[in-house]
């Protein structure tokens, strides 16, 4: 065993509790529960095990953690990850306390541990493994650690335009750590990510729910109204959006593309076992592609009327929809919105309709021919014995903060196992990722230096 392993097999222990700590205090952004608790907890340990210089950036919503730590050299690596966690929806259907560290047959289980907390520590701890085992590291190293990624990083872009020409003026590249690796468990390398608008629609009939039998047949029903303008937007039968220039800007995948995505493991059998769905795609290729190279148009969530048990006869005065919609390449979300808006004009100035955005994340590229890739590659592989290049991620992360608004590379490595759970009961890190991902942290270090 070298000393990096011996060292981590060492410091296991404080590592597990360390992140024991981050679940318990639980970070939820849509709620400010434990947001504060959690910022000053971070700061302390990124001072302790770093001897980092730590700035918290006060945002209108939850706040920015950025820590410094001198190199030998003047280049400089920005390491990003988020400390906030989803809230924990129906606990009844947790199988161990969500705000409890829990390990069992190889796994760590808490909301916010795969996502993004286990990831967030593998961060930090690796570059404590390096420091305690060099003594210095061979670049400036900055972390940004943000509390708003479960609500779409809406303060983020300012943010970092803020710090652009000041604490954040001297970044070369962005290492993003998010997301999950391939099923097949090989750890990957992701160039880009889909970018997301989220929206809601509400219909309304009435301002008050009534009595299907006094009034059935005199007052609308909203559930039918919000489907007839959802079958305004979407082709329902063949899944084409209807929503005017919505693919304008999408693009094909380059040869290079292809030849990545055809190294990608695929067993649709494994797919569907993992996550629950009844038909996968047979080829790899269509479902790499749909993945990383085609927009999304899903519905996330009805509500309206009665669903509780037994009957209740009544016309429901209202129903809302919370519609999400996977961006790729150049699409335009402005472009998009408007379209939308002036698509359902005729409800919109009647005030039957409410639109109401909640996500608006550009999608990002980075350059396939960055001389970085290989090292980077090369740094996955030392510590974990495999790597993959990913093109596209078939999930959104905040890149274009870094792509357009810093202008720099950003790089997007996950730590967490595909069937981590995120944002559902039983959320999940197996300790085989973990472990992984300090390794990473620490050999990324160790081979981008020059």
């Amino acid at each position: 065993m070298n000393r990096r392993d011996t060292f981590i097999e060492t410091k296991l222990p404080k590592f597990k509790s360390i992140l024991a700590n981050l679940i318990k205090l639980k970070s939820i952004s849509a709620t400010n529960d434990g947001i504060s608790e959690t910022v000053t907890y971070l700061k302390k340990l990124l001072t302790s095990l770093l001897a980092a210089d730590v700035d918290v950036i006060q945002t209108s919503g939850s706040p920015t953690i950025v820590a410094t730590i001198a190199g030998s050299t003047a280049e400089t690596v920005l390491f990003y990850g988020h400390y906030d966690a989803m809230v924990p929806g129906n606990e009844a259907l947790w199988h161990t306390p969500p705000f409890r560290l829990t390990e069992k047959d190889g796994r760590l289980y808490g909301r916010g541990v795969g996502d993004n907390k286990g990831q967030l520590l593998g961060q930090i701890v690796g570059l404590y493994t390096y420091k305690q085992l060099h003594g210095t590291f061979p670049f400036n190293i900055k972390l940004l650690i943000e509390g708003e990624e479960e609500q779409g990083s809406l303060n983020l872009p300012i943010t970092v335009q803020k710090l652009a020409a000041t604490k954040l003026k001297d970044v070369d590249y962005v290492i993003v750590i998010d997301g999950s690796f391939n099923q097949s468990g090989t750890h990957v390398l992701r160039l880009g990510n889909r970018g997301a608008l989220g929206f809601e629609l509400t219909a309304y009939t009435g301002n008050q729910d009534n009595h299907s039998g006094n009034l059935g047949n005199i007052m609308k029903n909203p559930v039918l109204l919000l489907i007839q303008l959802i079958n305004r937007l979407i082709d329902v039968d063949s899944g084409h959006v209807k929503i005017p220039h919505f693919y304008d800007g999408v693009e094909q995948p380059t040869a290079r593309d292809l030849a990545w995505m055809e190294k990608l493991p695929y067993d649709p059998s494994d797919i569907s076992k993992q996550t629950g769905v009844l038909r996968i795609p047979k080829e790899s290729i269509n479902y790499y592609q749909k993945l990383m190279f085609e927009p999304t148009f899903n519905i996330s969530g009805i509500t309206s009327g009665y669903t509780g048990n037994g009957m209740k006869t009544i016309i429901p005065h209202a129903a809302t929809v919370k519609i999400d919609c996977r961006l790729v390449a150049a699409q335009s979300i402005q472009k998009i919105q408007k379209s939308i808006i002036e698509l359902l004009k005729p409800e919109l100035d009647d005030h039957c309709v409410s639109f109401k955005p909640l996500v608006k994340v550009p999608a990002s590229k980075t350059n396939p021919n960055d001389s970085r890739i290989s090292l980077i590659i090369s740094a996955i592989k030392e510590a974990t014995g495999d790597a993959l290049v990913e093109p596209v991620m078939p999930g959104t992360v905040p890149n274009y903060v870094w792509t357009d608004i810093l202008k720099v590379p950003a790089f997007t490595i996950p730590y967490a196992n595909f069937d981590q759970h995120n944002h559902a009961p039983d959320e999940n890190i197996t300790l085989r990722a973990f472990i992984d991902g300090i390794k990473i942290s620490y050999e990324l270090i160790n081979h981008l230096k020059k």
